[in-house]
């Protein structure tokens, strides 16, 4: 797509997922599929993070599990513990009494946790089944279908759910015999 020397490096740009602006000063950055190759090595790099500088509204964008890392720390869920989509993730830490470095790790264990891909074959975790009826009647097996910022589409026949990793089993793929 891009390619632009660094040092010994060379830059390609190979997807752009999303531009995070910052107020009035410029771009926060590119949140985007980066491969960095030096001479005949090639890296790829998906270097995500959230900062403290970072507004909520743009933490939300870059992974959709920021909402329950907030969430997890009683922020945003009621009117006592309402945040802005405005305020940085820093002041939320200082006008809460959160410690920053102790909130940043819990945003950043995101990109951390498992990850699927599209067509993957996923289903339902038995504890959600079970707490709501309306799945009793729903393929066991479903399909990865999209991903964006963390959250995945899975359609299951013809129901379509969406959410986190971690609210999907991946299914491991039996070895089919030849005949």
């Amino acid at each position: 797509m891009v390619a632009a020397p660094f040092g010994e490096y060379r830059i390609r740009l190979t997807r752009v997922l999303r531009l995070t602006p910052r107020n009035r000063r410029g771009w926060l950055g590119v949140v985007a599929n980066v491969v960095l190759a030096k001479e005949s090595e090639e890296i790829t790099v998906s270097e995500l993070r959230f900062t403290p500088d970072m507004t909520v509204d743009q933490a939300f964008g870059v992974h959709a599990g920021a909402r329950r890392v907030f969430a997890r720390f009683h922020l945003g869920g009621c009117s006592n513990c309402a945040i802005s989509e405005s305020h940085t993730i820093g002041q939320i830490s200082e006008d809460y009494g959160i410690p920053l470095p102790m909130l940043l790790d819990s945003l950043n264990a995101l990109f951390e946790q498992g990850t699927l891909a599209v067509g993957d074959k996923v289903r339902i975790p038995d504890e959600i089944r079970a707490k709501i009826p309306q799945l009793a009647n729903v393929p066991e097996i479903g399909e990865i279908t999209s991903m964006e910022a963390g959250a995945y589409t899975a359609e299951f026949g013809e129901v379509r759910l969406q959410g986190l990793a971690e609210d999907f089993v991946p299914v491991e793929a039996t070895a089919t015999p030849v005949a």
